[in-house]
């Protein structure tokens, strides 16, 4: 499912660093470690649900851990007065069965299960889709830019989307190039021959209504999809708390209950926009 790869896209990173947090974090002289699970699981409506289960990462090199333990897990989530059980499917994801769960806005999800001893848990409520998304421009165009650079270039005025937010909850934009073999903007002799710049950007989570990306965002030329999320606040946390600092080690931020990771509910609205030369 193509929104559900965007999100684990975008919080592949902050999971592996809260993976890392307590190994960075712990006295060498007096290490004990905490066998602890990693969530990564996001509910839609009206779509299936699915999450991964692994473990914070051991550094003691004598210390093995079965991986196989994370397919043995009894998960369950609760919404009302009802339990639904979720099948492993191998590598620690899990999905849920043929017993009816359908995912709705407005409604409450906990997750439970067993982990060495101790009942790991998480709450999080569906929000509704975003209202109003619209934006001022459905194309812009950007000159190719070359190194060295020749002449003066003229670039558009930023593309502004805007939305309802009366409650000022979290949204977070997300823009994806979707072209099969996108043309750079860029001439890719400034990249030195490495890696070529991603197709996706995203914008910091916001509680604003509105948001303008400036056309030098843009990496190449073609379709591109913008996503608006609605996110909840462990979301919004776990983005902005993502940075290198000894406090962020010390306290990865994490709506999990005896262990690590997040369990959230995320909706969404799309957009496209034509970048041409």
């Amino acid at each position: 499912m193509k929104k559900y790869t965007l999100i684990q896209y975008l919080t592949l990173a902050l999971i592996l660093m809260m993976g890392m947090a307590f190994q960075a974090c712990e006295d060498n002289n007096a290490i004990t470690f905490n066998d602890v699970p990693v969530v990564e699981g996001y509910l839609y409506a009206d779509n299936p649900v699915e999450l991964k289960i692994s473990r914070k990462s051991p550094f003691a090199d004598d210390l093995n851990l079965d991986p196989a333990d994370l397919d043995k897990l009894d998960i369950r989530i609760k919404t009302g007065n009802q339990f639904y059980n979720l099948i492993p499917q191998g590598a620690g994801i899990y999905r849920i069965g043929n017993d009816g769960l359908q995912i709705k806005v407005g409604e409450t999800y906990q997750l439970e299960f067993e982990f060495q001893g101790k009942t790991v848990s998480a709450e999080t409520k569906v929000l509704a889709k975003p209202e109003g998304f619209t934006q001022d421009a459905t194309s812009i165009k950007i000159p190719q830019i070359s190194f060295p650079p020749s002449g003066s270039l003229n670039f558009p005025d930023p593309v502004k989307f805007s939305w309802s937010n009366p409650d000022l909850t979290y949204y977070l934009l997300v823009v994806e190039n979707t072209e099969t073999d996108p043309d750079p903007i860029f001439d890719l002799s400034m990249f030195g021959g490495g890696n070529l710049p991603s197709r996706l950007f995203r914008v910091e989570p916001t509680q604003n209504n509105s948001f303008e990306i400036n056309s030098r965002q843009f990496q190449y030329y073609g379709q591109h999809r913008v996503i608006l999320y609605h996110i909840n606040p462990e979301y919004a946390l776990l983005y902005q708390d993502s940075g290198d600092n000894s406090q962020n080690l010390k306290s990865p931020p994490t709506n999990v209950k005896n262990g690590l990771g997040i369990f959230t509910a995320i909706s969404s609205d799309t957009l496209y926009l034509n970048v041409t030369q």
